[in-house]
């Protein structure tokens, strides 16, 4: 197990703006970083990242945390795997503890995978460049297709050798395990046999956005009807081909750099273009595009250009997809290639010069594309054209983002024109696809609402949304006290307490109406009192148990806070947050009390509907009439603190 301290010392030194950014294209919007969120789908970017307070929010999908629960959630890793992975990347040499047999057994199978995909990416490049065998073959190859040795050795190209029982026999050697080789996918048992899958065949590793091996392509150089041309590792825990672009990882820095990724098909096509310096190249492997693929690309660039051979079965590849792309968000172009080339083909013919030439000149919007190779196949048709017309404002109907507005009118309109029909006309039916998409989304959302409702008493229902809606009052106040406690606790109020004891002072014990938010304020004053130390932010936006790590970045995430440019480019002095914090804590403190007397109020007034002896309605009657008072005194002084 990882001990405290290193866990401490990666912690201090992982930079959230340096990990995050390494995965995202993150934008400055003042003091936070701005990206598309890659937890989810989103279009708009809603997902925020705070260098000061080491944290991100997606506003989109709820998803917060700190560098260590980033890395965990974006690379499917667990704590320790996360921490290792930070400490990696920060040359920290990590302590480790004593751990029990079953922790350290769970710890080694979660890294097994990864290690038995790099263990065998290395041994198959050696067989290339060092065996007899691999030099005669795999490496004759590649060299046919005109691969150099900085490509091969870039992309840690392998070969596995014919005999089937030369990798099992190294392998267990080695001491890996029979099952997990077979999981892997790198043998296989027949009949009692283990033999390795990829025998015979020159091997494409597959990263992952890290640089991980998560699995393998393999292509066989011999003819045969029996056996397919590539075959690849089966889906497991690190692998699945919907989610993976081949060459990402080493394309990731040139599609951000030149805003614009070009998509292929073929392992050998991203071989040649990086090889040609143009290095924003990824393939889909030959499947169809994925939504994965696709959100997996926009985290780079909203812009992308597929290119694809110009046959009829490529027009038919190059519209795959596209309204799942648009959906996205993304700006797609096609490019056709001349017919009999694919891309490797045409760059050995053009040179990388030609080729891009090519690229530029070709290059067309998928729609408008989409819309001219349909008209060529409809000709007179009209049962096809119509066919078209539905289809093309169903397309269009899927650009429906306020931003994106002005995008949609002028593709309408050049669509109308090449369709020959009334502008208005596809318009309407543009916004009936919209209004169609809207009403069947309410209807799909309706019978779970119904048979919620169904279940619930009609009177209980109507005093649980009622419950619900001051419940979530309570919840905005309570987590306004919980962040102004966890940010300036430490500060002085005056000359004689701090803000945590002001607090204290005024609120006590205070029952909270929401768990969460009296767990951390419990927590936070047992923390000083047994440290005789004010707690910091990070000693809950990293702490162990999820609920108060998750409970504190919501309360301490603020989505706008000042621009710098206010005071840079305007000559605007406005005081930050530190220096009216006192405003901030008196403010947060009334708006927190004056909750609490509302509610105590509702309580006692539903106490007077209750038959009463006059002694008992009297009490309350005074406690009602003192409840008012403090209000009203807390009103004025809330007055006070805004004009001071």
């Amino acid at each position: 197990m990882i001990s405290k301290a290193s866990i401490q010392k990666v912690n201090d030194a992982a930079d959230i703006i340096d990990v995050v950014g390494s995965f995202i294209k993150l934008k400055k919007r003042g003091v936070n970083f701005l990206g598309n969120c890659p937890f989810h789908n989103e279009k708009t970017p809603s997902f925020t990242v705070s260098p000061s307070k080491g944290i991100y929010k997606c506003f989109g999908c709820g998803k917060a945390g700190n560098v260590v629960t980033f890395v965990q959630e974006h690379e499917k890793l667990s704590y320790p795997e996360a921490i290792t992975w930070l400490a990696k990347r920060y040359h920290i040499e990590l302590e480790q503890t004593e751990v029990t047999h079953e922790v350290r057994a769970q710890q080694q199978t979660e890294e097994s995978l990864r290690i038995l995909n790099q263990f065998a990416a290395q041994y198959f490049h050696d067989q290339l460049l060092h065996s007899d065998e691999g030099q005669t073959i795999g490496l004759s190859y590649f060299k046919e297709r005109g691969f150099r040795l900085e490509t091969l050795e870039k992309f840690q190209l392998g070969y596995c050798p014919e005999n089937r029982e030369s990798f099992v026999q190294h392998a267990i050697d080695k001491g890996y395990d029979k099952d997990l080789l077979i999981k892997a996918g790198l043998i296989s048992d027949r009949y009692g046999k283990l033999q390795a899958i990829y025998h015979g065949r020159v091997i494409f590793p597959i990263q992952n956005q890290s640089g991980k091996v998560i699995g393998f392509g393999a292509r066989i150089l011999k003819s045969s009807d029996r056996a397919p041309k590539y075959i690849n590792t089966p889906e497991n825990e690190l692998y699945q081909k919907s989610r993976t672009l081949y060459g990402i990882y080493f394309a990731r820095t040139a599609i951000t750099q030149q805003d614009e990724c070009l998509l292929v098909e073929g392992y050998t096509d991203v071989l040649s273009l990086h090889q040609a310096g143009i290095a924003n190249a990824v393939a889909s492997s030959g499947t169809s595009l994925t939504d994965e693929q696709l959100r997996l690309i926009k985290r780079y660039s909203k812009n992308l250009t597929i290119l694809y051979d110009g046959d009829a079965a490529g027009v038919k590849a190059a519209l795959r997809g596209l309204d799942m792309a648009i959906e996205e968000g993304l700006n797609v172009h096609v490019v056709l290639l001349p017919d009999n080339h694919d891309p490797d083909s045409y760059l050995q013919s053009t040179g990388a010069e030609g080729f891009q030439q090519y690229i530029q000149k070709e290059k067309k919007d998928i729609i408008l594309f989409k819309l001219e190779a349909s008209l060529k196949e409809a000709k007179d048709d009209t049962v096809k054209k119509t066919a078209l017309i539905n289809d093309i404002a169903e397309t269009l109907s899927k650009i429906n983002k306020v931003e994106e507005f002005s995008k949609q009118q002028d593709y309408i309109r050049r669509c109308a024109q090449l369709l020959q029909i009334d502008e208005a006309g596809l318009i309407a039916l543009v916004n009936k696809r919209i209004r169609e998409k809207i009403v069947k989304k309410d209807f799909q959302n309706k019978p779970e609402a119904d048979a919620l409702h169904e279940q619930a008493e009609p009177e209980k229902g109507h005093h649980q949304e009622d419950a619900g809606h001051l419940l979530q009052k309570d919840y905005l106040q309570e987590k306004g006290l919980i962040r102004v406690l966890i940010e300036f606790g430490h500060k002085p109020y005056d000359d004689k307490i701090s803000v945590a004891e002001f607090i204290r002072l005024k609120i006590a014990d205070a029952d909270f109406a929401n768990d969460a938010w009296q767990k951390i304020y419990h927590r936070y004053f047992n923390l000083l009192e047994s440290t005789l130390q004010y707690p910091t932010a990070r000693d809950f936006t990293y702490h162990d148990e999820e609920e108060i790590r998750l409970n504190a970045i919501e309360a301490l995430y603020f989505p706008y806070e000042l621009s710098e440019n206010w005071a840079k480019e305007f000559h605007i002095i406005t005081p930050g947050k530190e220096e009216i914090y006192l405003e901030d804590v008196e403010h947060t403190l009334i708006y927190f009390l004056l909750r609490k007397i509302k509610a105590t109020y509702a309580e006692l007034l539903e106490e007077l509907r209750i038959p009463n002896d006059a002694q008992e309605e009297l009490i309350i009657q005074t406690s009602l009439y003192e409840l008012k008072k403090h209000e009203k005194d807390l009103l004025e002084h809330l007055r006070v603190v805004a004009i001071r």
